[in-house]
């Protein structure tokens, strides 16, 4: 799970990496992760946006499916001002409407479910808390 920090009813960018010892990709490089997957290795994406301190925590309060070629990358992004965690870089960009984080001092968690060609599942957990907004 990756701990982030979401801005109320604001638009996010999740970046990640996403590797298998099957993908089409070039090697990582780094130890564990084994190969980049690129967009012929995935058949689907999908995602969940549950907010934890709300009364029905394990009920996603939004959810959709991701276009494959538009959130996994092809080619790797070593070099940009979004990815500060290494210089390996990342091939999964995806953008999150404002709408999935209406309230601040919430903790949500956004959950995807990746599925490859070969049937292979998993999955991708990010979680914080919203920083609340004055004029929201």
């Amino acid at each position: 799970m990756f701990q982030v920090a979401w801005t109320e009813d604001s638009d996010v960018t999740v970046l990640g990496r996403i590797t298998s010892r099957t993908g089409s990709g070039a090697a990582t490089g780094v130890a564990g992760e084994g190969n980049f997957l690129q967009q012929a290795d995935v058949t689907s994406i999908t995602w969940k946006v549950f907010d934890l301190q709300s009364a029905t925590p394990d009920t996603a309060i939004t959810s959709g499916t991701s276009t494959v070629s538009t959130v996994v990358l092809d080619t790797v992004v070593t070099t940009s001002v979004l990815w500060t965690k290494d210089t390996t870089g990342y091939n999964f960009a995806q953008d999150m409407a404002a709408s999935n984080f209406p309230i601040g001092d919430r903790t949500y968690r956004l959950e995807f479910v990746v599925t490859l060609t070969g049937g292979a599942v998993f999955h991708g957990i990010y979680e914080g808390v919203a920083k609340p907004l004055r004029s929201s």
